[in-house]
């Protein structure tokens, strides 16, 4: 693993939890506009209602927790990558922070350590570097 993978597996796992919370809202709307199994007088109709709805609660249940343990993940990913980037010093842990944390676009990037983009991408190749053993010693712990 090089060291600008070991820093984005964060907005990975932060994109499958985003993933995971849309497939779950969408299950929420979907069952939301499902029309009630009850006739206007309060009896239920249909043969199968109580097996549907509990399909559907086990589907949503699987959602949800699919959702919260991506969340985690993506959670715990942030925090190695934070703790990699704790330990660069000044502009160039500020960039590392801007983009593997903030997740920002370089051009974001740039204006936000207010530095030009040629620059930052200069600082960015030099502190990988720097980090290469950084990142080998950590996956020897």
């Amino acid at each position: 693993m090089t060291v600008k993978e070991y820093l984005r597996q964060y907005e990975k796992a932060e994109q499958i939890a985003r993933r995971a919370k849309i497939e779950y809202d969408q299950e929420v709307l979907r069952i939301g506009s499902i029309k009630s199994p009850m006739n206007t007088d309060g009896t239920p109709h249909g043969t199968n209602i109580s097996r549907s709805v509990e399909e559907q609660a086990i589907r949503l249940t699987d959602l949800a927790y699919r959702y919260k343990a991506a969340e985690i993940e993506a959670l715990k990913k942030r925090q190695q990558v934070f703790d990699v980037i704790w330990n660069v010093p000044d502009l160039k842990g500020d960039i590392l922070y801007e983009r593997y944390i903030n997740l920002k676009k370089w051009e974001d990037v740039a204006d936000s350590v207010h530095c030009s983009l040629r620059h930052v991408h200069r600082l960015h190749g030099d502190v990988l570097k720097e980090l290469q053993n950084v990142i080998v010693c950590h996956f020897l712990e």
